[in-house]
């Protein structure tokens, strides 16, 4: 009974720490949370801002004729995978690998892997799969810099033909308490994601009015709205890239915050159960030694 007793407080003692450890990653992940949310939310602007813009400038063209707009038959596919570098978030990880591995046996065409997180690349790497480039070091966090260069790399095979699709898989934030795997096209580009028919539409409507003021009667541009439209047009793309790893840090971080809250609730409820084993172990062990002492002295009174 003794020995039952001190292999419970061992495991108490073991819960404990394991409790601290689970309770010090929940708030180091609320913290990540909170400046990750910070920068999703300072960049959405600019982002609807920079669509805007392109719209208005494509309307006030003849055409809006960009590489990144050509659509052709999907020969050859790049599918970008984005998962963390590290665990202890749930099946945050597990669940989009699923998801890419099942597109993977799913596709008709040849599929070339670029995966962002060491989790993705180290299981995709054993598969006999494609991987034509990978990021393992952003580690929660990237600056538009860093992420610019994958971006630049996604664009050339594109324009040289070895990519015909550049699909991004990731999970995107949708509250401090859940995400979604979201699958969309990075390239080719669709004409509505910068509302540009809409804003062609409008723009020529506004030329037909008289007296009412279009695109180029507030604007100066220089050397011309086509040749801004096409200089801004790769930014556009890096933009879209960069707020796409924004958001999975995001939703990890928040997926890791709740694994942690929950495996911190789940410690302190082992706590309570195993200690009161414990002390019923203890309450036991007493008893047992007081029945004894008293029927030694008796055995000796008698």
């Amino acid at each position: 009974m003794a020995e039952n007793v001190k292999s419970l407080r061992r495991r108490l003692r073991s819960i404990r720490n394991t409790n601290k450890i689970t309770r010090a990653m929940q708030m180091v992940s609320a913290s990540k949370l909170r400046r990750a949310q910070s920068t999703l939310m300072a960049g959405r602007p600019y982002t609807a801002g920079l669509r805007v813009v392109l719209g208005h400038l494509a309307g006030s063209c003849d055409s809006f004729n960009h590489p990144f707009f050509e659509k052709r038959a999907v020969k050859n596919r790049i599918i970008v995978i984005v998962t963390g570098d590290r665990g202890l978030a749930g099946a945050y990880n597990s669940s989009i690998i699923k998801y890419v591995s099942t597109m993977i046996k799913e596709s008709p065409v040849p599929v070339s892997l670029v995966c962002i997180g060491r989790k993705g690349y180290d299981y995709f790497k054993h598969r006999n799969i494609d991987i034509i480039a990978s990021e393992t070091t952003f580690n929660g966090s990237a600056t538009s810099a860093e992420t610019n260069e994958i971006a630049d790399l996604l664009v050339e095979q594109f324009l040289a033909h070895k990519a015909d699709e550049v699909l991004i898989v990731y999970n995107e934030f949708v509250s401090s308490i859940s995400y979604k795997t979201t699958t969309y096209t990075l390239l080719p580009l669709r004409p509505n994601e910068l509302s540009v028919e809409d804003a062609h539409k409008a723009t020529t409507q506004a030329k037909q009015e008289k007296g009412k003021p279009h695109y180029n009667d507030l604007y100066l541009l220089e050397p011309s709205a086509q040749e801004v439209f096409l200089n801004l047009m790769p930014r556009f793309l890096r933009n879209n890239f960069y707020m796409t790893l924004i958001e999975h840090f995001t939703a990890e971080h928040s997926a890791r915050m709740t694994a942690m809250s929950n495996a911190t609730k789940n410690s302190e409820e082992l706590i309570a159960s195993v200690s009161l084993k414990m002390n019923k172990a203890r309450q036991s062990a007493i008893t047992t030694e007081l029945t004894e002492v008293v029927g030694g002295a008796e055995a000796l009174s008698s």
